[in-house]
């Protein structure tokens, strides 16, 4: 039953890789359909979530992150799980002062905390790719995982996203660097780790002339070799501990 994690650059063809994968090993795939599970797990509105997904804090690029505060089930690294304190049917609140539960977290900490129990949820029962979300933080150590990392050169991920999404050079290399800041910040504020550090990967491909089929047969392969050597879970790791590793 394996589980996989797959990080991508824009561009890099990381989501295809993927698609192709799960097709060899009969596995679901879990990209912006994760978005729902966690919905549906706490309350939070889709829409919400999609608002903070995929991206770091930014109080120049958006303003609003540093107002945008939510009364919060107490996301507590000492509490085995506190999902059961849902968000009310209007989802969250965007407010500051008095009454918050927690008003020293952000909304995108408790963004990363759920996506990171949904994912470990879901993993559970196996057969699954996770397409970025920082899955190899939120599942690391998790036994039977394997960590996938699919870069490429700055000018070919640019040549694909101008052919995939009909824009001029201007507008897909702008796509490209947004999206690099988005996953260097959320990796970097939420897990304290750097997003392409290969360490953090049991696997790394450049894409730039690799095939997707190839690619594929490659991460199957160790998919297969990796699923043979689970055991026992060990505890759940979350943005807030990383944090508080990081500071001891």
């Amino acid at each position: 039953m394996p589980v996989i994690t797959l990080a991508r650059q824009l561009g890099s063809g990381g989501e295809a890789i993927a698609a192709r994968v799960a097709q060899e090993l009969g596995c679901r795939v879990l990209d912006g359909d994760l978005l729902v599970l966690a919905s549906a797990r706490s309350g939070i509105p889709v829409g919400a979530l999609a608002e903070m997904d995929e991206r770091g804090r930014s109080m120049f690029r958006r303003p609003l992150d540093l107002v945008r505060l939510v009364p919060l089930p107490p996301i507590d690294p000492d509490a085995p799980d506190v999902t059961g304190d849902r968000y009310p049917p209007t989802g969250p609140v965007k407010a500051r002062g008095s009454g918050l539960i927690a008003p020293v977290y952000w909304a995108l900490e408790a963004y990363a905390t759920l996506i990171g129990r949904t994912m470990r949820a879901e993993a559970e029962s196996g057969n699954v790719v996770f397409v970025g979300r920082c899955g190899n933080e939120a599942l690391r150590g998790v036994p039977g995982v394997l960590h996938v990392l699919a870069v490429g050169s700055l000018q070919r991920r640019v040549e694909r996203i101008m052919s995939a999404e009909s824009l001029t050079g201007y507008h897909a290399l702008d796509r490209v660097r947004e999206s690099d800041r988005n996953r260097r910040g959320a990796a970097k504020q939420l897990w304290h780790s750097d997003w392409l550090d290969p360490r953090r990967f049991d696997l790394c491909l450049d894409t730039d002339d690799l095939p997707v089929e190839t690619a594929a047969d490659l991460v199957v392969q160790a998919a297969r070799a990796r699923a043979g050597t689970a055991s026992a879970p060990p505890p759940e790791a979350t943005p807030l501990l990383a944090g508080a590793a990081a500071g001891a």
